[in-house]
């Protein structure tokens, strides 16, 4: 009940303010703060004075901070933009997020356009700078997004800015576009101690690759069979498409995962925190044990301690295109909530690089 009147709140919160915040927000640069004060300095003295020569400076003066308002405006106008976000993307690993603009205006340019996200809950200094988008054309740029811990991450929106002609005053406009991406675990390989609990089960009895019984498809690889190839699939995709058969000798893994916070721990601050990042080191290592486990060809079974908010805590997942996409996702949801890390663990997890 609690979270459903939360999520009403936001919900009437963000329709009050799309009603009520203005199309353009303006905010003077440290130059143009200066300028206006000259301009103040100029009048008073014409003013006070009776000179025709100040008088003809002040109306030049005022002339640019009109001319910059006109500028600035036609530069903003008539500009769509779209976000790409990483297919994939891990905890504490870099990540390109791509912006695209396209001018629709038939005649002018825009100058100086500069592009920063906007995420719930979370920061980033990244923006992406456009120096000129010809009329009628399309930029991509790209900047490097690391986030933070596993799980959803909220796109709320864009935040267009632009100091042209004169760098005077920024001019800018949000642009709603909400998206989430789903963050995995970096995957953590580790040798055989502190690893998650893994049993194999029984061997099961396969065939050799493009000879078996088809567990899926995948993209071609170098090295397969032309007789592999899935034409169907080949033809609604359009790229080369390859049947994924059961191979030889292969295990069925089964990786229990220790995602629960001991009762004490829950009422201690600093014991919280310790657990909890225990938690993550072993959601991390049950990761790094399934792609293994995938890689070999084996069928993996996650069984975590403390299910999802929705949904079971068991996950089945066959050697497949999609296997590990599936591994990883659940393992990204499951409770409990990641802490946000320091500055200086932030730093730490960027040199993590996911196999």
């Amino acid at each position: 009940m609690r979270r459903l009147s939360s999520a009403v709140l936001d919900a009437v919160r963000r329709v009050v303010w799309a009603v009520l915040r203005p199309p353009r927000r303006l905010r003077f640069t440290r130059d143009g703060k200066v300028f206006i004060g000259i301009t103040f300095g100029v009048g008073f003295a014409a003013v006070n004075t009776g000179n025709n020569l100040l008088y003809l400076v002040l109306g030049l003066m005022l002339s640019l901070v009109i001319l910059s308002g006109v500028l600035s405006e036609i530069a903003l106008q008539g500009l769509e933009f779209r976000r790409r976000l990483p297919r994939r993307a891990y905890a504490g690993a870099p990540a390109l997020v791509e912006i695209e603009v396209y001018n629709r205006k038939k005649y002018a340019p825009s100058y100086s356009i500069e592009v920063e996200d906007r995420l719930e809950n979370r920061r980033t200094d990244k923006r992406c700078y456009f120096l000129k988008v010809a009329a009628g054309a399309r930029q991509t740029a790209a900047y490097r997004r690391v986030a933070p811990v596993r799980g959803p991450e909220t796109y709320l929106a864009l935040r267009v800015a632009t100091r042209f002609p004169f760098g005077l005053f920024e001019k800018w406009r949000e642009i709603d576009m909400r998206e989430v991406q789903l963050v995995y675990p970096s995957p953590l390989r580790t040798g055989a101690e502190r690893t998650p609990v893994v049993v194999f089960g029984e061997q099961v009895t396969r065939e050799e690759r493009g000879y078996g019984e088809v567990d899926g498809v995948r993209e071609l690889a170098d090295g397969d069979p032309v007789r592999d190839i899935h034409w169907a699939k080949t033809a609604a995709m359009g790229k080369l498409v390859a049947r994924e058969r059961r191979r030889e000798g292969a295990r069925a893994v089964r990786i229990e995962v220790a995602n629960r916070v001991a009762e004490s721990a829950a009422e201690d601050g600093s014991l919280r925190r310790v657990a909890l990042l225990r938690v993550e080191e072993e959601i991390r290592r049950a990761a790094g044990a399934a792609l293994d486990a995938l890689k070999r060809g084996a069928s993996v079974q996650l069984v975590a301690q403390v299910a999802p908010f929705e949904g079971t805590g068991l996950l089945q997942a066959r050697p497949s295109s999609g296997a590990a996409d599936r591994v990883l996702a659940f393992l990204a949801k499951l409770p409990p909530e990641p802490l946000l890390p320091d500055d200086g663990e932030t730093a730490g997890r960027q040199r993590v690089k996911p196999a």
